[in-house]
C-alpha cells in the first residue's frame, strides 16, 4: 500500500512540474540536444528536441541577445520579454500566443521553462524575431543566410581611387587582394568605435572589412564594402606611395638599407622613382596575410608598395624615409594593370 502511494505521489509531482513548464521532459528516453550557432558563432547553451511538440526548442536569452535584442524577465506575467528598436514581444511557458505587430500570433508550439531558462520553438525565432533558422543533423544555425552573404578580410590599403566622388580601395595589392567599392551606406568606424568617412581612408592604413562574398571576376576581384574598421593609421597624415619593383638594395652606413623603387605613382604628388631609407622604424609586411618581414627580406626585383612622408630631398630622384613597405608575393608573380572599377553585379 505504501509502495502504491509513493508511486502516485511521484507521478502527481511529475505532472505538476510538466504543467508548469519546469520539467518539460519527464520521460525515460534520453533527450536529444543540438548545438546552436548564431551568425556562425557557437552560443553557450544547447537546443533541445521536443518530440512531444515535434519541434526544436532554443534558449531564448542567448539567441535573442546574439541577435541584438534586450531580454528581460517580467516577474508579474512570468514571461521573458524581448525588445530591439520598435520590435517587442514575449514568450510565456505553456502559451502559444505571442505579441507581434500589435496583434497576437500563434506559431504552433509553446515555450518551456527548463532549469529556470526560457526555451522557445524555432518558429518563434523565425516568425517573431524575423530571423531565418536552419536545423541540420545535430545543429541549429540562426541567421545563417546573413552569414553566407558577407565575409571578413583584413590587411593594408595599398591604393585609393576617387572618381567623381565614388571611392574604391585596393586591399592587399594586386596579386592577393580585392578592390572594394565604398558606398554612402558603407559603415566606417575607427578601432575605438568612432564614426569615420570615406575621406578618412588613407594609403597604408590597416583595416578590417566586411564585404559581400560575391565578387566580379576581374584581377584583382572586386566587390562592395559593407563595413570598414580602421585598425591602425599611418604616422604621416598625407602619406605618399609608389608601387613598383625594387631596383636596388644597398646597406646604409647608419644602419638599415637604402632601396630604389621604380614603378607607378599611387597619388598625384608621389613619384615613379624614389630612393628610400628602410630602418628599424619601417613596418614591413606582406600582402599575403599581412605577415611581418625583416629588413633582410627586402630583395632586388621584389614587387612592393612603398609608403613615405612628403618630406623628401630635392634631388633628381627624391630621397626620403620609408614608413611602410608592403611586399607582393613572388610565387607565380605576374604583372597586372589595376582592374577598372565597375559596379558588382547582383
Amino acid at each position: 500500500m505504501k509502495k502504491m502511494k509513493s508511486v502516485s505521489i511521484t507521478l502527481l509531482a511529475a505532472a505538476v512540474l510538466t504543467m508548469n513548464g519546469v520539467s518539460a521532459f519527464a520521460t525515460s528516453e534520453p533527450v536529444r540536444e543540438l548545438s546552436v550557432q548564431v551568425k556562425g558563432q557557437e552560443i553557450g547553451k544547447l537546443a533541445i528536441d521536443d518530440k512531444q511538440q515535434q519541434t526544436i526548442l532554443v534558449p531564448l536569452r542567448e539567441v535573442a541577445e546574439s541577435l541584438g535584442y534586450e531580454v528581460s524577465w517580467n516577474s508579474q506575467t512570468k514571461a521573458a520579454e524581448v525588445k530591439k528598436g520598435a520590435v517587442w514581444s514575449y514568450a510565456k511557458a505553456g502559451e502559444d500566443r505571442y505579441p507581434f505587430a500589435r496583434m497576437y500570433k500563434s506559431v504552433g508550439a509553446t515555450p518551456k521553462l527548463i532549469n529556470g531558462n526560457t526555451y522557445v520553438p524555432v518558429a518563434f525565432v523565425e516568425q517573431i524575431l524575423q530571423t531565418p533558422v536552419q536545423v541540420s543533423g545535430n545543429s541549429v544555425s540562426v541567421a545563417a543566410e546573413e552569414e553566407q552573404d558577407y565575409t571578413k578580410k583584413a590587411g593594408t590599403i595599398t591604393s585609393i581611387r576617387n572618381t567623381d566622388g565614388k571611392v574604391s580601395i585596393l586591399l592587399n595589392g594586386y596579386q592577393r587582394g580585392i578592390l572594394l567599392h565604398v558606398a554612402d551606406e558603407t559603415k566606417i568606424v575607427t578601432a575605438d568605435g568612432k564614426e569615420a568617412k570615406a575621406a578618412d581612408l588613407k594609403l597604408g592604413m590597416e583595416i578590417e572589412v566586411v564585404h559581400e562574398k560575391f565578387m566580379a571576376m576581374s584581377l584583382p576581384p572586386q566587390t562592395a564594402a559593407k563595413e570598414i574598421v580602421i585598425k591602425n593609421s599611418m604616422q604621416t597624415e598625407d602619406v605618399l606611395g609608389t608601387f613598383g619593383s625594387v631596383a636596388s638594395v644597398e646597406d646604409n652606413k647608419d644602419g638599415g638599407v637604402r632601396i630604389a623603387v621604380e614603378g607607378e605613382r599611387l597619388t598625384d604628388n608621389s613619384f615613379e622613382k624614389i630612393h628610400l631609407l628602410v630602418n628599424d622604424q619601417t613596418k614591413i609586411v606582406t600582402t599575403d596575410g599581412n605577415k611581418a618581414l625583416a629588413i633582410a627580406d627586402l630583395k632586388k626585383d621584389a614587387k612592393v608598395f612603398a609608403f613615405y612622408s612628403p618630406k623628401l630631398t630635392r634631388s633628381a630622384i627624391p630621397q626620403g624615409v620609408a614608413e611602410k613597405i608592403v611586399v607582393e608575393p613572388t610565387d607565380n608573380l605576374v604583372t597586372v594593370e589595376p582592374a577598372a572599377a565597375e559596379e558588382p553585379k547582383k
